[in-house]
């Protein structure tokens, strides 16, 4: 066990509904009205969606998951069904997060029970004889996936997996989790499982949800990261406390009535791409596994014999699939359709490819050069194009280290090295400040590895290489922005302020109206600022409660746009959120952009961008990026005065990267 301590202040609870009507008061305890319901992953896919417009649709990520999944399933049939080999290993961290009360007291579970909940998974998952987990059911599969608790953590250093927080919060409403909870406590979410209990998961003030999971995402938000960044931070699962482990196994531990470990192998197949046998809809809705019979709803809570709730289709409901919410005593099947999917996400899905061959399972060995790496912060100053890393290397070796090489790199853009030198004991830390790294708007991804200490290659390459997203000012050459905000049912709470680069106030909004019952869609204010060219502006939206406008109590959000170019976008934060965008004409009072070898003309352009390159590379491209530093147009640059179409760009500021194969270089213009 291992204890990572935070004192923070009460949480307030949100306002309680019950049977539609809003309590008039928000209530600091919680209220039980009957028996909570299994799962919340579907209504926290549609939190994720509602906070990043930009992640993918169900129906688009089963598109690009499909032809996968059938590619393991094709690989698999000529093979007379034999997969033995594509055995992955999962390391799991779990996070105990309490209130004060001692071990082994309500929230704050032990350790046996937590081991009890590793016991269950693997028996579960590798259909073990002898174990609750197995089934002769035809369709019935190993799935291949076994869990361990972590054996080292992210800088290396040898853990039990169990770490224990303390929060002064008596229960979580999902955007606290989202927000405060997961952001302040996670470990890597690409080589660890994140799992976080908590007393009891809140909505609308009531414990309501046993857990949720983090649906995977496909590769296509990479094309264009939004501009609240990525899930990386929240990605994991989360369960409340008396439904982890098994009585079965530790019988000392704190249970509900009728836990015998199955919510967590329900959310874990959720994080591992799998949906509700039902599909949640009804009996034309899929669960994309042929072989998981449809059903028009889920089995609450028994083990009905003979269930068929859809007459039409073949196939008795399967009320024994963990997927299902059937009684815990009556799970007991994984199919082959599943594990298929379930190796499909694992070889190709961001973040769950990179955990299949995580070595955090590995128990440390003693080195003498063995230094980590992570990613303390980076520092995007205002309306800067240039974010400042910082990094914490970690001597986990048994040398002094006294120089380092640390490769960085934004996007695909050429790495870039930084020596460190120094005198770092074994067992100490120290945070070294990268040089700048020009970016383009919007979002990036800045990747740094340690790729030698003391001279010499690294010893444990599990804890040299980590990433994470930044984002970048995006860039206006409008004279008035629109800004529009849609409230939650507490519109008292919410005020905003526009600040310009001499911190005055150009324009405000709120407090709002408090509603006495939920509406559809909440009400929504417009408002729309002249802006002037040169100024950083500062927008910054709060909420008194600290609750955010979005989701436990209305799906808030916030926009901030300039013509029909999106400049911002929010929707969950606590106290406040704060966006910054510039206003720059020069661009439109240039014939051409310039940069070293390279001329960009007609600017301002309307159909037709004209790139001249002096003696170019055969490896030169170009990629054009939007004001939210989403791709565009990408190609090959074939001559030294070459013409790109852009007639169906929207217009806007765009920047355009070159790539000679050696560096690369940005330059914006405008289409108009």
């Amino acid at each position: 066990m291992e204890n990572s301590t935070f004192k923070k202040g009460m949480l307030f609870l949100s306002a309680l509904l019950s049977v539609g009507v809003l309590a008039q008061e928000r209530q600091q305890t919680p209220k039980q009205f009957g028996p909570p319901p299994q799962c919340g992953t579907t209504e926290y896919e549609t939190y994720l969606q509602q906070r990043n417009p930009n992640r993918s649709t169900t129906g688009q990520f089963e598109q690009w998951l499909a032809p996968k999944v059938n590619a393991i399933k094709n690989n698999r049939l000529r093979r007379n069904g034999n997969t033995t080999d594509n055995n992955v290993q999962i390391p799991v961290v779990v996070h105990i997060v309490h209130n004060g009360d001692a071990l082994g007291v309500n929230e704050n579970i032990t350790d046996a029970q937590v081991l009890s909940q590793i016991e269950v998974l693997n028996q579960d998952y590798r259909r073990i004889a002898g174990t609750p987990g197995y089934n002769e059911n035809p369709v019935g599969a190993d799935t291949g996936i076994t869990f361990c608790l972590a054996q080292q953590d992210p800088q290396g250093r040898p853990t039990t997996g169990i770490i224990r927080h303390q929060y002064n919060f008596p229960a979580w409403e999902m955007n606290a989790i989202e927000t405060v909870l997961k952001p302040e406590t996670h470990w890597d979410t690409s080589l660890y499982l994140n799992v976080w209990i908590v007393s009891d998961i809140l909505l609308f003030g009531t414990p309501a949800l046993k857990g949720y999971a983090q649906l995977p995402e496909d590769l296509q938000e990479l094309d264009g990261l939004p501009y609240q960044g990525k899930t990386e931070e929240t990605d994991g699962v989360v369960i409340a406390a008396r439904f982890f482990g098994s009585p079965a196994i530790y019988p000392q531990g704190n249970y509900a009535a009728g836990t015998f470990g199955r919510t967590a192998t329900h959310e874990i197949g959720h994080f591992l791409g799998l949906r509700h046998i039902w599909g949640d809809g009804g009996c034309d809705i899929d669960d994309f596994c042929e072989d998981t019979p449809v059903a028009s709803g889920p089995t609450q809570g028994n083990c009905p014999a003979g269930k068929d709730s859809c007459l039409d289709n073949p196939g008795m409901d399967m009320i024994e699939n963990y997927m299902d919410y059937s009684s815990e005593t009556c799970m007991n099947v994984f199919t082959q359709d599943q594990k298929d999917r379930i190796h499909a996400v694992l070889a190709h899905s961001p973040r769950r490819a990179s955990l299949a061959v995580s070595q955090a399972c590995t128990p440390v060995e003693e080195r003498v050069n063995d230094g980590s790496l992570e990613i303390q912060g980076i520092d995007v100053v205002a309306c800067s194009a240039d974010a400042v890393p910082e990094v914490l290397i970690y001597n986990a070796g048994t040398s002094a280290i006294t120089s380092a090489v640390i490769t960085y790199w934004a996007d695909n853009d050429t790495p870039a090295t930084y020596n460190w030198t120094g005198s770092l004991a074994p067992g100490t830390d120290t945070v070294a400040e990268l040089p700048a790294i020009t970016a383009i708007p919007g979002g990036h991804i800045l990747h740094v590895s340690l790729t030698t200490v003391n001279g010499e290659d690294d010893e444990n390459g599990f804890n040299d290489n980590k990433n994470k997203t930044f984002i970048t000012a995006p860039v206006t050459d409008a004279d008035e922005v629109t800004i529009t905000v849609t409230q939650d049912i507490f519109g008292a709470d919410i005020t905003w302020q526009l600040k310009n680069s001499f911190n005055v106030v150009v324009a405000s909004g709120g407090p709002y109206q408090d509603l006495e019952v939920p509406v559809t869609p909440f009400p929504t204010y417009t408002q729309t600022v002249a802006i002037e060219e040169g100024h950083c502006y500062t927008f910054t939206i709060n909420d008194s409660f600290g609750d955010g406008i979005c989701c436990d109590l209305g799906y808030g959000n916030y926009t901030i746009s300039a013509g029909n170019i999106l400049l911002a976008r929010g929707a969950t934060y606590t106290t406040s959120d704060t966006r910054v965008f510039k206003v720059s004409g020069v661009l439109g009072n240039q014939n051409s952009v310039n940069a070293q070898g390279i001329t960009l003309f007609p600017n301002p352009a309307h159909t037709m961008i004209n790139l001249k390159m002096d003696n170019p590379a055969e490896a030169a491209t170009y990629a054009i990026y939007n004001n939210l530093g989403q791709l565009v147009g990408k190609g090959k640059i074939e001559s030294d005065g070459q013409g790109i179409d852009i007639a169906n760009y929207a217009n806007g500021v765009y920047s355009i990267k070159v790539d000679d194969g050696n560096a690369t270089q940005s330059l914006r213009f405008i289409k108009q």
